[in-house]
């Protein structure tokens, strides 16, 4: 089932800043540019606003009136895509999580070409963390984060899905990724988790993490 069947709002979150977009949802960006679209006024409006809001200090940018054809064409022709994938993955009403480069985050990584992001996703989590036997029980709300990558802005599109494991817990930390420890989110050490963790992950998943650990 496509994540654009959540009908999800478009949130694109760069460092602490959001970009929000009313009525454009995921699936918009799958629809065949009409380049016609892109010598238009409001083409060029647009992709100067996003620009600015890329480039400079404005917390949040609303847009609400523009066609979803002409923002799909501005956002594609802004970034570079990089299609990610990862889970939360249950143990006894715990979850796992990492630290990676110092930060507290949930494991994922880049989906390989011809690699679908459930797979990807199960694979990512077993290398990154060393757990085995993944199940996935449902898929849940993606994330959009943006950085400059070669001079050139790129945006990750992370599918995240709801996983399980039989296993004992016993996890090795993937350390040519960057990550240290790999450690499970309960009751006590959640709230810190999410003030640490990145705004994407946390303003997206926290009702799911909670969900499962207040169970």
């Amino acid at each position: 089932k496509s994540i654009s069947n959540f009908w999800q709002m478009y949130r694109l979150f760069c460092n602490n800043k959001t970009l929000e977009c009313i009525n454009f949802f995921e699936h918009c960006l799958d629809v065949e540019i009409d380049n016609s679209l892109c010598y238009s006024q409001v083409f060029e409006n647009t992709l100067d606003k996003i620009k600015n809001w890329l480039e400079n200090d404005e917390k949040k940018l609303i847009i609400d009136d523009v066609d979803n054809d002409i923002l799909a064409s501005v956002i594609k022709r802004i970034f570079r895509f990089a299609p990610a994938a990862g889970g939360l993955v249950v143990i006894n009403n715990s979850i796992v999580a990492i630290e990676r480069n110092g930060i507290p985050d949930l494991p994922k990584g880049h989906i390989e070409k011809g690699e679908s992001p459930d797979v990807a996703a199960v694979r990512e989590v077993q290398e990154e963390t060393a757990i085995s036997n993944l199940s996935i029980i449902k898929q849940l709300p993606s994330t959009q984060h943006c950085y400059m990558l070669n001079n050139q802005w790129t945006l990750k599109h992370t599918s995240w899905y709801l996983m399980r494991t039989d296993d004992d817990f016993k996890p090795t930390p993937q350390q040519e990724e960057g990550i240290t420890k790999v450690f499970l989110l309960n009751k006590n050490n959640v709230k810190d988790f999410l003030e640490k963790t990145f705004v994407s992950l946390r303003i997206t998943l926290e009702e799911e993490i909670l969900k499962i650990i207040n169970n």
